[in-house]
């Protein structure tokens, strides 16, 4: 039998971090600025709206800037900005 000079090749562990990762160290999320309503619920007493999937009325601070009023159809912001409800618009047949 002839015996050749094959080395066998070492097999990386696969449960091991890859080599650009840093141990210790999560991941940090972008800062998105944008702001996207998506729904605005409101009674006589109060009202509420949901921004980036999540649940604020006036007084409340997302992403820095404060909600200073809510009305039907947009959201008031401290730093001047109007969010505007989005209506989808059905094509006609």
């Amino acid at each position: 039998m002839l015996l050749s000079g094959v080395q066998a090749q070492a097999l990386r562990d696969p449960t091991l971090p890859g080599t650009g990762a840093v141990a210790g160290s999560p991941p940090v999320a972008p800062q998105n600025d944008n702001l996207v309503l998506s729904s605005i619920v409101s009674s006589d007493a109060s009202a509420f709206v949901v921004i980036n999937d999540a649940i604020y009325s006036v007084g409340d601070v997302v992403q820095g800037v404060r909600i200073v009023a809510i009305d039907s159809r947009s959201v008031s912001l401290s730093d001047g900005r109007k969010l505007d409800l989005f209506h989808a618009l059905a094509d006609k047949q």
